[in-house]
Parts: structure tokens; sequence; C-alpha cells
């Protein structure tokens, strides 16, 4: 999963590109944003060699669940569903902690006398990987 638009500042591409390059070198899966004085990109690297999350080009996230027991063996299956788990908790938790970070962070500056505006996602609704696209939904009343 990685930004829905190109990066216009090569520098910050560049730096999202070795990014994945570390995840990729090292086996990790994770999370990162980068942000630059104009611009913000990201990647998450679900799939992991040691994890049911599979890297797969064909799906719209790049990757899949996939437990295959008859291939792997029992014990192996449910070390790498137990891994895919852990990976889904452990960044549940730091968007979690990172939301409520930045909330704080938001408030402290605001009774600093700071004003600002943002507007998440550059106003697009946030799309949900079970659920869809929240404008894709048709009102069926």
């Amino acid at each position: 999963m990685h930004n829905d638009r190109p990066i216009d500042d090569p520098r910050l591409q560049k730096a999202l590109d070795e990014v994945k390059r570390v995840f990729h070198r090292y086996g990790l899966a994770g999370a990162c944003m980068l942000v630059s004085a104009d611009e913000a990109a990201f990647v998450y690297a679900m799939h992991a060699p040691w994890s049911a999350l599979r890297y797969d080009a064909k799906t719209p996230m790049g990757f899949r669940f996939r437990a295959r027991s008859q291939e792997d063996g029992k014990k192996l299956t449910e070390q790498r569903v137990e891994a895919a788990m852990h990976t889904i908790c452990q960044l549940s938790d730091f968007g979690e902690q990172t939301t409520a970070w930045m909330e704080d962070m938001k408030l402290m500056l605001r009774r600093a006398g700071i004003d600002f505006e943002h507007t998440p996602f550059g106003g697009k609704p946030l799309p949900h990987l079970a659920l869809g696209n929240p404008e894709d939904e048709v009102d069926r009343g």
C-alpha cells in the first residue's frame, strides 16, 4: 500500500523508495510516513517472509492473507498467521498512539495561540479495506 498519487518532491520519492528497500532487505513489515516541507508520502509494508500477509501485485492493496497449511504444514501456517496478526495489531496500536499524540500537539499549539487549518486526506474520504471507499456507497433507501 502506498500513495494514491505521484510524489512531486524527487527527494521525498527517493527517500520513500529507500524505506521500501529497507523493509525488503531486512524482511520486515511496518509502515512509514515521510513529511517534507510541502508534501507527505507513506508506505505500508504489510508482507514479510515470516507472515501470512503475502505480497500480491494483483490485489488493490498489494498483498493478501494467505494461510496454506496443506503446503506449509500446520505449525508454520499457525506461526505465519500469528505473525500477521502481530503486524496488524502493532500497526493499529501505533496508528492510535500517533493520532492521540498529534491531536494533543494540535491542542497544545491552539492553546499557545497558534491558529492553523488542515484538511485531512486532501478532503477525500478515507478508504477502508473491508468496506470499500465511502464515496462508492450507494443510497439504496
